[in-house]
């Protein structure tokens, strides 16, 4: 999903002295026969996110199968070749030639920051551009995309041998990404904007999620989406959309399965949550999330 970050609200002290007391939100989903686990997750971590909470780790061990957006374990060739048609430019375009000089200049030098060469940069999606630039910046600062929830969840699957089931195709969600083209330049540039203070800003997401404090997470991940324009095109397409695919979904997928999907796509009106309900869900939280 897309990762880049501008979090610059600060958690209120009386929030803060709360956060060890609480868990990530975690919520099972009855239907007829049917039982399903739904956890959002967070796509990169550092070893202080674990051992999960009890409850998740019970869940674990009770499901049968692990459900994600993608199984990025098991890709197509394919799909995978699709890849280079969506992220890369088509010659002789390059970002150099495309982007405006000033906004060309400050990914060269986010690119120095950060130990990329900027000519790796060259033939790339402006948006994939930013994707790289935000990857580059999650490791620079110690968050690690292996120790992410939904990458936690697939290890185990493939260690314990438990079947994945992925809600979309890896073709499919690069899709949903490269259709941002309209906006692809506000993104890059946004992101630009977010790596200042991405360390402190990234710590407040996860403690907000190991919180389950869904405000302030909800709060954080959308400021990060950048302008109005790009935040209003990210949630019709990249949540509300998916969201009412995968809710579609829901009931064909085996019992005790647990669900792990990014965190923004639970809330809202066109959040999971909500469109479980509709669609005859029962919803209990069955974590200790903080209290609004």
């Amino acid at each position: 999903m897309i990762k880049s970050l501008r979090l610059w609200l600060l958690l209120p002290l009386l929030a803060w002295s709360h956060l060890l007391l609480a868990d990530p939100a975690f919520y099972r989903l009855e239907k007829g026969e049917q039982t399903l686990w739904l956890l959002g997750s967070v796509h990169a971590g550092t070893p202080a996110l674990y051992p999960l909470p009890a409850p998740i780790e019970a869940a674990w061990r009770q499901s049968r199968q692990l459900v994600v957006e993608v199984d990025l374990t098991r890709i197509p060739p394919e799909e995978l070749a699709a890849m280079g048609p969506l992220t890369r430019l088509s010659p002789p375009q390059t970002l150099s030639r495309m982007l405006p000089a000033p906004l060309y200049q400050r990914l060269v030098s986010a690119a120095h920051e950060l130990g990329i060469s900027p000519e790796s940069l060259e033939g790339l999606q402006p948006w994939f551009a930013a994707l790289t630039l935000t990857q580059a910046a999650l490791t620079r600062h110690g968050f690690d995309p292996a120790l992410g929830i939904d990458s936690h969840f697939l290890a185990l699957a493939s260690h314990e041998g438990k079947p994945v089931i992925g809600l979309e195709g890896f073709a499919e969600q690069l899709g949903y990404l490269a259709s941002v083209a309209k906006y692809q330049e506000v993104m890059l540039s946004s992101t630009l904007d977010e790596l200042t203070g991405f360390r402190a800003a990234f710590d407040k997401v996860l403690k907000a999620w190991q919180a389950g404090d869904e405000k302030t997470l909800t709060t954080l991940l959308r400021e990060e989406m950048g302008p109005a324009e790009l935040q209003a095109w990210l949630e019709q397409k990249l949540l509300a959309e998916r969201n009412h695919r995968w809710l579609a979904k829901l009931p064909s997928l085996p019992a005790q399965s647990l669900v792990v999907v990014g965190a923004l796509h639970l809330y809202g009106t066109d959040g999971l949550l909500e469109g479980a309900k509709k669609i005859g869900y029962q919803v209990k939280p069955i974590t200790n999330p903080i209290a609004d």
